[in-house]
């Protein structure tokens, strides 16, 4: 009869045991879909603040405005990018600091905007990142002429 009580114990404490380790391991994709969801969005708040100072052209007022949200964006960039998406945001930087009005390189930019989309695509989906990069995809960005 005590065997059987043994026998009883061990199975529900592997029972608790498996119930408190799947918990955990949903916990931790939670957090790692919120960690993620947090980077995308500041990602995408990137690309979206190049371009609109590409579109703000020779509007000071535009240009004043996508620069205050470029600012804000690397502020959030620097609190969540991994260091590979890091180090193409200082290439984009330096890039445009040194970029002065009449010499702009647009191929230069576009080169380091898909760097930084690729970095980003490998921290957050590494699986559907490779598959692109095997295929030589490039991502395009809209450019507006410059007058």
């Amino acid at each position: 009869m005590i065997e059987y009580w043994i026998v009883v114990t061990i199975g529900v404490v592997a029972v608790a045991c498996v119930v408190c380790g799947a918990y955990l391991y949903s916990e931790e994709k939670a957090r790692q879909l919120l960690q993620n969801r947090v980077k995308l969005r500041a990602y995408e708040n990137l690309l979206q603040a190049v371009m609109e100072m590409n579109v703000a052209g020779d509007d000071q007022y535009a240009l004043v405005q996508a620069k205050r949200r470029m600012a804000t964006t690397l502020h959030r960039i620097n609190l969540v990018a991994g260091p590979k998406v890091l180090l193409h945001v200082n290439e984009l930087l330096d890039f445009l600091n040194e970029t002065s009005e009449g010499d702009y390189d647009v191929l230069k930019e576009k080169n380091i905007l898909n760097t930084i989309v690729q970095a980003a695509r490998r921290e957050l989906d590494p699986a559907s990142a490779r598959v692109l990069e095997e295929s030589q995809f490039r991502y395009r960005f809209y450019n507006p002429p410059r007058t």
